[in-house]
């Protein structure tokens, strides 16, 4: 993992993505970023985990740059489709080094709000607004990778429509990626977190619930107590997962989890 490369992409990521373009240093480009994405992204994944605790760490930390990979592996081939039709024929090494370059950016911006989180989480975040966090900490770092993409599409005719055809796709395929391997969090109601959950609706529907949980709407009328962490007091004192876990299966999105 190159230190000269990872440091052009964070101070000067249009001289990257002229280079993915122009099809120089592709295989430095590509390799630094992957370190990127390994690092990045496993780390950020870590501490969405430690909201849990125990293998969760393991499980988000492995998740969050699987659905990063699977993000690029179906958005490459889209973007070389979508960049030929619209009057850039580029070889498909320079796609690939440029969405891999747009991940790596992403993933280090992911490390930087890290510690961030992981502070917020020890402090005693609750569930539904650590959900929103992590996903406007993803929200940032989408909008760092599309800078990149933005800036590999070059000048010339239909820019602006190939520009918004890439964010369409790769927004439509990162969510829905990263919805598929949820749950990061873990919902406070399970004794157990599984490592994939039952598809449960899609992806905007996540985060719209996610937003409304946060700001103590709930879907589910009976969730009206130990909604923001899902505990609930037993009679021996112990806690339990009732209220605020049913609230976190009715109306919580998984999105970040």
């Amino acid at each position: 993992m190159s230190a000269v490369v990872l440091s052009r992409l964070l101070r000067a990521p249009s001289e990257v993505a002229a280079s993915c373009r122009e099809d120089r240093d592709v295989r430095a480009i590509a390799l630094a970023s992957l370190g990127a994405i390994a690092l990045g992204s496993a780390v950020f994944g870590g501490v969405i985990g430690s909201f849990r605790g125990d293998e969760q760490i393991l499980y988000a930390a492995v998740k969050v740059p699987l659905a990063m990979l699977i993000t690029l592996a179906l958005c490459a081939p889209a973007f070389h489709a979508l960049a030929a039709v619209l009057g850039r024929p580029w070889p498909m090494r320079s796609v690939i080094a440029l969405a891999l370059a747009s991940a790596g950016r992403s993933s280090l911006v992911l490390l930087a709000f890290a510690p961030v989180l992981w502070l917020l989480i020890d402090l005693g975040l609750g569930y539904h607004a650590s959900s929103v966090a992590a996903w406007l900490a993803y929200a940032v770092a989408g909008l760092a990778a599309l800078g990149v993409l933005v800036r590999g599409i070059g000048a010339g005719p239909g820019r602006a429509l190939t520009a918004v055809a890439f964010m369409a796709v790769f927004f439509a395929i990162g969510g829905q990626a990263a919805w598929i391997l949820r749950p990061y969090l873990g919902r406070p109601s399970e004794t157990e977190v599984p490592f994939l959950r039952a598809r449960e609706g899609s992806f905007a529907d996540a985060f719209v619930k996610s937003c409304r949980s946060a700001l103590g709407i709930y879907d589910d009328p009976c969730s009206l107590e130990g909604h923001d962490d899902g505990r609930a007091s037993q009679p021996d004192g112990a806690p339990a997962y009732a209220s605020g876990g049913d609230a976190a299966r009715g109306g919580l999105p998984e999105g970040a989890r």
